[in-house]
């Protein structure tokens, strides 16, 4: 169970699922407001999170990497600076009537009003997590399960647009859609460092 919430944040948003959960590892899917914060300011919540999983796993968590965060590094290894946030929950089925709950964050804008968007990398938030104690055979250990994600900064897309593929504006056809007098747009679609890459989290049950 989720035994108290968390506030982590700002963030920059690294590879975030939060409109649609990613089927990748599950096939109900997983919702991620994965991010990254430097570790002068990541390093208050660390060491509380550090003192429950200790309290709960009879250890403390590795520095480097474990489940709640890892140090981002970079192409030589060595680490940047700053803390990558792992914060992931999955889909349930519910055991009385088998119908999937969808556990999709809740959205804000920054005034604190719903939204309904597609964040990208790049975009800036805060989360709201659940601290989640769990147990699975000889495992034990801690995730931080997000609520709801306060959107400071949007970069928003919705999917590969004409940069993206490689194409230049040139003279020629234009067409009479309504984007066709839109400017060319940068690809919103970067999803941010390598310290996002997919990975299967044990601990989320």
């Amino acid at each position: 169970m989720a035994d108290e919430t968390i506030s982590i944040g700002p963030l920059t948003a690294v590879y975030p699922r939060l409109k649609t959960p990613d089927t990748k590892f599950d096939e109900l899917g997983q919702y991620k407001a994965d991010g990254l914060q430097s570790l002068a300011d990541a390093e208050p919540n660390m060491k509380a999170l550090a003192t429950i999983f200790k309290k709960h796993t009879g250890k403390a968590p590795n520095k480097a990497d474990n489940t709640m965060w890892s140090m981002e590094l970079d192409d030589e290894g060595e680490q940047t600076g700053n803390v990558f946030w792992k914060l992931r929950v999955k889909n349930k089925l519910r055991k009385k009537d088998g119908q999937l709950w969808d556990r999709r964050p809740a959205l804000f804008d920054a005034s604190l009003r719903p939204v309904d968007v597609n964040p990208y990398g790049g975009s800036k938030y805060v989360v709201s997590a659940d601290i989640y104690c769990w147990t699975a055979g000889a495992k034990v250990g801690v995730s931080l399960q997000p609520l709801g994600v306060q959107i400071l900064e949007l970069v928003e897309g919705s999917g590969p647009n004409a940069s993206a593929m490689g194409f230049k504006a040139q003279e020629g056809y234009a067409g009479s859609s309504e984007y066709a007098d839109d400017e060319p747009e940068e690809d919103s679609g970067s999803e941010g460092a390598d310290a996002g890459e997919e990975e299967e989290d044990e601990g989320d049950y």
